[in-house]
């Protein structure tokens, strides 16, 4: 199943705790009955930022989190333990609203749960992903990029751009490479045609 969660951000920082979460490798709380290993788009009332994975549920009262913008008032409810897939604030769903989407917080329809995908991972950049557990690897790989603490090169290794300002580090065999963002979206995209970046198994 998939679900599109959208989140009041006057009660819920939510910009700050996907970016906080997903640099972290925590998971955190949201209010949802969803089932493990179910997979949801997060969204605000302006668009799509993130895509997760269902770790479990539990109904409890509202577990600590300083993103909260208001107080709990101890009531239990069912709460969604989340798992951050993919994170992106500059992200093309993001300016586009819900409304225009034509899309409403809840379960997805395959046909709509396979528009959102193309369209995230089209502007995500991971068209050489297939399953939940590459996306895995992947955010892991790029917690190694940006928390590699050696020498940038003074030019991208790929195309010799020389804009120290926007060189990166990109994780490849073991070994780091100084690329441009250009460069490196190329890296890690090795495969051209669209797939499943949000498939959840390997299965068909």
């Amino acid at each position: 199943m998939c679900h599109l969660l959208v989140v009041d951000e006057s009660d819920f920082a939510l910009r700050q705790a996907v970016v906080h979460y997903y640099e972290t490798k925590e998971p955190f709380y949201l209010p949802a009955d969803l089932e493990a290993g179910e997979e949801v788009f997060l969204a605000t009332k302006m668009g799509i930022i993130a895509y997760a994975e269902t770790l479990f549920s539990e109904y409890t009262t509202r577990p600590s989190d300083p993103h909260w913008r208001v107080e709990a008032d101890g009531v239990e409810r069912t709460y969604a333990c989340l798992d951050l897939i993919s994170v992106d604030l500059h992200h093309p769903l993001l300016g586009t609203p819900l409304t225009d989407l034509k899309v409403e917080s809840g379960m997805v329809q395959v046909s709509v749960r396979q528009r959102l995908v193309e369209a995230w991972q089209y502007g995500y950049f991971e068209t050489d992903v297939t399953t939940i557990e590459e996306a895995k690897q992947r955010r892991q790989e790029k917690f190694h990029e940006r928390n590699h603490i050696g020498q940038l090169a003074e030019a991208c290794e790929h195309c010799g751009q020389t804009n120290q300002s926007i060189l990166e580090w990109h994780q490849e065999n073991n070994q780091f490479l100084t690329l441009c963002p250009s460069c490196h979206r190329l890296a890690h995209q090795r495969s051209e045609s669209l797939i499943d970046v949000a498939a959840t198994s390997d299965e068909p």
